[in-house]
């Protein structure tokens, strides 16, 4: 089976390396990026499975970025991470088409949780 890829974009680093440490592990191949605007551009130059992204970059809004991702690569899956979780925010996000969206500090089996429900929707579609 080949291996899903994932794109974090996050300007905290230690939110980057512990989602990248806690995704490898379950055996997905994970890139992450601490800018907005170098996010975008490897987000829609590559090809991933998956995005998660924070709602507040120090160079770019993450909302902006869904948008646009959404835009582009409407299939891609999005899940949206943010310590400044509102219902407005989470609304919007998901009105933006975010697949999902988990408020910071999460746990790591919520994480990992979220990601496996997208991917594993995906793999039975395919199979359909």
């Amino acid at each position: 089976m080949f291996q899903r890829k994932i794109l974090i974009i996050d300007d905290e680093d230690v939110i980057c390396k512990a989602c990248k440490m806690v995704l490898n592990e379950q055996e997905f191949s994970c890139d992450h990026c601490l800018s907005g605007v170098e996010g975008l551009e490897r987000v829609m130059n590559g090809s991933y499975d998956m995005l998660l992204l924070d709602m507040k970059l120090k160079d770019m809004d993450g909302m902006e970025i869904l948008e646009r991702v959404k835009k582009e690569k409407p299939d891609l899956y999005v899940i949206v991470i943010t310590g400044y979780s509102t219902l407005a925010n989470t609304v919007k996000a998901m009105k933006l088409g975010a697949n999902d969206y988990l408020s910071k500090p999460f746990a790591d089996h919520e994480l990992i949780k979220a990601v496996k429900d997208l991917l594993n929707n995906d793999l039975l579609n395919k199979d359909q």
